[in-house]
């Protein structure tokens, strides 16, 4: 549905606009008007307006239960650690090989039994006690060993062969014990010490020779095999690097804590995943929501100022453009709290797509269907911000929404708004069994978002949209679609009036409708606001209607006046036209339909009966035309070339094809030569279509017969003669 705007935002600028004083305060308020929607939606974004914050921390206790309002997918924290500790234990020691052990332990032995045998055969020693603790202390000077006392002891005061025997089922047990794989594990030496006493016993008999060679055996004893805790910790990173974050599913409606349980750690994960978490103020947080909505205003403006200027040098629109994108953000924000209704977060998503979808349809209608898709598309991201930072609503929000901008794009009643509803209605169905089945939703809050988007969502945005096209258009002077079929109701009072008071005006211009229309739509201008606005265009010869032939019966009353005279009542319909709009409000693209209608054009006939009494001049020629000024675009042209084809058509005595193909040929060349389409954007291929859709709608509606024998008609012969249309035909124009 394409919004007509009045001249005043679609003409080019003004003069005075160029002026720096003029330019500064514009841009001023533009600039004012741009801080003021950043502040205000930043304000928005940044303030907590949802309710039911969980303030709750581990060690709590739940007040009451707590249920999830929505379905979500979070990082299960709790499990992922768990899964990475347990491979990270599942992981064993790198142990590195000690080369050489068995040989230094066995050199060490071989020192130890000759530390004793020197201190054996020392003959200054008193005792086998003195000897003992010499040769421990000798023990572990040289070799850094400690081996007990009893079992030096035992030792010393053994007979050279029993020393021999001990020493070789030492080195045995020694060399049995580090053969194999010792690891520097307490547990590992452990174990080593116990066969070590096994087999001392085994060989020696359970005697103190035996428990002597087992403790000098567990003291020479080292580990073959050292743990390596650098290859151990990489190892061990790398295990839990190969686990997988684990992630939970809550579905709407779960029990995520009971009322008087204790708050745990996994609660708190749960609470932040559905966002239930008490917010502080996080400055960050402010600064880029802040950033990303200067950002946006930002992108806007430029949008405007280069592919939209019209929208961009009228400061009303760009107010109402900012109204409604700060009305769609409250409404993301607020969701059903504004209306006092319990909702979980998924219908809280759902309504944020209403605002967000009524927004388009409104932009689309109000403004233009380009602005409106840029738009919802920056709501779609603030949708999915609101909605803790969801990217499936942020989809689901755009889809919708650009489905319902071209839903309404070329709306033009109640048919066309049924198909909207439907249109939007089995998107959004579609659109949720997509998402919820690549976000994992179950069957059920699948089944519960068709309902929604078929009983609410869809009824809910329509609705809103024919009120709010209804409320904006007035208050910011744009004409839509909706108003302009409700206009071309005939039963209209003032359409009614005109049939009762001017019934050949209402029948001309229900005519002249009629050929705009056809002219309109075959060269892609807005055929729907041109059709009402010819209804309207001669609403002014109400006031008058005598003195205009279509409404005259039998005298015509111009014959008792002077051509000056008559010119002034003919030209006086334009002020009145205007007068009568404004009295039963028409909007103002109407308005200018009507001032423009007959541009500044000649009304020949009576300049003509006027100059053949006084001399001629450009003064005395400015009395017979209209004040102006020229149609100011493609709509109010076709209006003003409708208009003279329409009344000249009607004085064919024979409309044949030819005939009006020169009559109508000669009204354009007409108002071509005489300078009235130059500000009208028209080219000369759209001119030459309308010409042709002319002669084709006239040829259909009149009935046109082929000429065979002479080909034109005498009148229209006459006509093209003399190149003097009005002067031949000045009942038929009527002005």
């Amino acid at each position: 549905m394409r919004p007509h705007l009045p001249l005043r935002a679609r003409g080019r600028k003004k003069d005075s606009d160029k002026k720096n004083g003029k330019r500064r305060r514009i841009d001023t308020q533009r600039a004012g008007l741009a801080v003021a929607t950043i502040v205000v939606l930043s304000v928005l974004l940044c303030i907590h307006l949802l309710p039911d914050r969980v303030p709750l921390v581990p060690g709590d206790v739940a007040p009451n239960d707590i249920r999830a309002h929505r379905p979500v997918r979070y990082l299960d924290v709790y499990e992922t650690k768990r899964q990475q500790s347990e491979a990270a234990s599942v992981v064993h020691k790198i142990y590195d090989r000690v080369p050489y052990a068995l040989n230094e332990s066995l050199r060490k032995l071989s020192s130890l039994f000759e530390i004793i045998v020197d201190v054996r055969a020392d003959q200054l020693m008193g005792s086998s006690t003195e000897e003992a603790a010499h040769a421990r202390e000798e023990v572990k000077n040289q070799l850094g060993i400690e081996v007990p006392f009893d079992a030096l002891l035992t030792l010393v005061r053994a007979q050279e062969p029993v020393t021999s025997d001990v020493r070789e089922v030492t080195v045995r047990l020694v060399r049995e014990t580090m053969s194999n794989d010792l690891k520097d594990d307490v547990s590992e030496m452990r174990k080593a010490h116990t066969k070590v006493d096994s087999a001392a016993r085994d060989a020696l008999g359970n005697t103190k020779f035996a428990a002597a060679a087992a403790e000098i055996a567990k003291a020479i004893v080292r580990p073959n095999m050292i743990s390596n805790y650098d290859k151990t910790a990489a190892e061990r990173e790398r295990a839990v690097a190969a686990v997988k974050p684990v992630y939970a599913y809550v579905r709407s409606g779960e029990l995520i804590i009971a009322k008087g349980q204790r708050v745990t750690q996994e609660h708190m994960e749960k609470f932040t995943a559905l966002g239930l978490r008490q917010r502080r103020i996080d400055y960050r947080t402010v600064i880029s929501l802040s950033a990303l909505v200067s950002f946006f205003v930002g992108l806007v403006i430029i949008y405007l100022a280069r592919y939209q200027p019209v929208i961009y040098r009228n400061t009303r629109l760009l107010l109402m453009l900012s109204l409604v994108v700060v009305a769609s953000t409250l409404g993301l924000k607020l969701g059903g709290g504004m209306l006092g209704i319990k909702l979980s977060g998924l219908q809280l998503a759902y309504i944020g797509m209403i605002f967000t979808t009524t927004a388009g349809m409104v932009l689309a209608a109000l403004l233009n269907p380009q602005v409106a898709v840029l738009i919802v598309a920056m709501l779609s991201i603030v949708s999915g911000l609101v909605m803790n930072n969801e990217l499936r609503y942020t989809t689901s929000t755009l889809v919708s929404a650009l489905v319902a901008i071209y839903a309404v794009a070329t709306i033009r009643g109640r048919a066309d708004q049924l198909r909207a509803f439907a249109v939007i209605a089995v998107t959004n169905v579609a659109i949720m069994w997509i998402i919820g089945g690549l976000f994992g939703d179950s069957p059920g809050d699948m089944l519960i978002g068709s309902v929604w988007a078929v009983l609410i969502i869809a009824p809910a945005a329509t609705t809103l949209f024919w009120y709010l096209t209804w409320v904006l258009e007035r208050p910011f002077r744009v004409t839509t679609h909706i108003s302009l079929l409700e206009l071309a109701d005939t039963n209209k009072p003032l359409l009614r009036r005109m049939v009762v008071e001017a019934p050949g005006t209402y029948t001309h211009s229900m005519a002249v409708g009629h050929l705009a229309e056809a002219a309109a739509e075959s060269i892609g201008a807005d055929s729907l606001f041109v059709r009402v606005a010819a209804y309207y265009h001669d609403i002014g010869k109400i006031r008058r209607p005598q003195f205009f032939v279509e409404n005259q019966i039998m005298e015509n009353v111009h014959d008792r006046l002077n051509p000056t005279l008559s010119a002034l009542v003919i030209t006086s319909h334009i002020k009145d036209g205007l007068e009568v709009a404004r009295e039963f409000k028409l909007p103002l693209s109407i308005q200018e339909i009507i001032v423009q209608h007959h541009g500044t054009s000649l009304i020949q006939y009576f300049y003509n009966q006027a100059s053949g009494r006084i001399e001629p001049s450009a003064a005395f020629e400015q009395q017979f035309r209209y004040d102006g000024p020229k149609p100011m675009s493609k709509e109010a042209a076709i209006v003003m070339l409708a208009d003279s084809v329409e009344a000249a058509s009607r004085s064919l005595p024979k409309p044949t094809v030819p005939a009006l193909e020169t009559l109508v040929r000669k009204i354009i060349s007409d108002k071509v030569q005489d300078g009235q389409l130059n500000n009208s954007e028209l080219t000369f291929r759209d001119i030459g279509v309308i010409e042709e859709t002319f002669v084709r709608t006239l040829a259909g509606a009149l009935h046109a017969r082929v000429e065979y024998q002479n080909g034109i008609s005498s009148d229209s012969e006459k006509i093209a003669d003399d190149g003097n249309l009005d002067q031949e035909l000045p009942a038929a124009s009527g002005e």
